[in-house]
């Protein structure tokens, strides 16, 4: 079995605060809401447990991404950003983790 660093493409696709990449993984590096950096990793599943129970949610300004707490916008936009990312790399691992939380992939 071959393994394939996707992390230079990521980096090309997502941005710079891409430390490592591959099918089924994002590792990023960010800042949460203290200022203080953070790295974070990011599955296929964390993205389809984000956009099933956070992104129509309006009743808060702050949402969730793998652990990642943040302004609405700013986290819906990783979120948005790593879905890009795995329906580009790894569509039916993105489709799996979407129906195992009862969405429907319309990708």
């Amino acid at each position: 079995m071959t393994k394939t660093d996707h992390t230079a493409d990521a980096k090309l696709r997502v941005g710079d605060f891409v430390q490592r990449a591959g099918k089924s993984f994002l590792v990023l590096r960010c800042g949460d809401v203290f200022g203080d950096e953070r790295t974070i990793r990011v599955t296929p599943d964390d993205v389809a447990e984000f956009f099933a129970t956070q992104a129509r949610n309006l009743s808060s300004g702050c949402r969730t991404l793998a652990g990642l707490i943040g302004d609405w916008r700013s986290i819906s936009e990783l979120a948005q950003a790593a879905l890009d990312w795995f329906k580009l790399v790894n569509v039916v691992g993105m489709r799996r983790a979407a129906r195992r939380r009862h969405l429907t992939p319309r990708f």
